[in-house]
């Protein structure tokens, strides 16, 4: 007899070689932003505490690249934040291998064989987390906006939920940060939560829409 029951279908994650190919090609696109950075500042790469090497040719995942046409379009400021968002998402990939620095990581192309993925319990207990840090910086940002939170229904209760949710923006209180540090810190762990996102996920594409939400968004507890 056919069960009345929903059928529920676990999430597939993507296979190790196809984060590995995924980060193979962030990493050229974190040195392609810094170099476009230096450009911009007239500073040389060493200047940004941003330092991973560039990877060398992109043979996989090509779609992924930031265009270099796309990148002339960019003005500073999109630059400076792109490369936060992008380097949250070469971070959160970095990490899905252990003991790998993103500022020193290993060759992803081709993979070494002894390396392996984070379990499922700890990659899910890294997004929750995520996903919380977004959501206070996210809140802090536009509490920011509000030149009387008081008079905004709801925005009191859950500013006392935020407060309850110690973020570091860069070693500093997240409520003591500066506004663009702010916004930096805020990029990066949208990536961060974009990249762990389509990796636990195969129906996630890339940077898709809605990958960098956070559920509920400030405001809408």
């Amino acid at each position: 007899m056919a069960s009345d029951l929903p059928v529920i279908s676990a999430l597939v994650p993507r296979s190790i070689d196809a984060i590995a190919d995924a980060a193979h090609a962030v990493q050229a696109n974190v040195a392609a932003l810094r170099v476009a950075w230096c450009r911009h500042t007239g500073e040389t790469a060493v200047a940004h505490e941003i330092r991973t090497p560039s990877p060398g040719p992109v043979r996989r995942m090509r779609e992924i690249l930031i265009l270099p046409r796309v990148l002339k379009e960019y003005t500073f400021g999109e630059i400076s934040l792109r490369l936060r968002q992008v380097w949250g998402e070469f971070c959160a990939l970095c990490w899905l291998f252990p003991h790998v620095d993103p500022q020193q990581p290993i060759v992803f192309d081709p993979l070494p064989p002894a390396e392996s993925i984070r379990c499922c319990a700890d990659i899910q207990t890294k997004l929750a987390e995520i996903q919380r840090g977004l959501w206070r910086l996210r809140h802090e940002i536009y509490i920011r906006q509000i030149p009387t939170p008081g008079a905004v229904p709801g925005l009191q209760a859950e500013h006392e939920i935020a407060l309850a949710m110690p973020v570091s923006v860069y070693g500093q209180p997240v409520h003591e940060a500066p506004d663009e540090p702010l916004l930096a810190c805020a990029c990066e762990y949208a990536g961060m939560l974009a990249a762990l996102r389509w990796a636990t996920d195969s129906r996630w594409t890339w940077e898709a829409p809605g990958i960098m939400d956070v559920i509920p968004a400030p405001h809408d507890l």
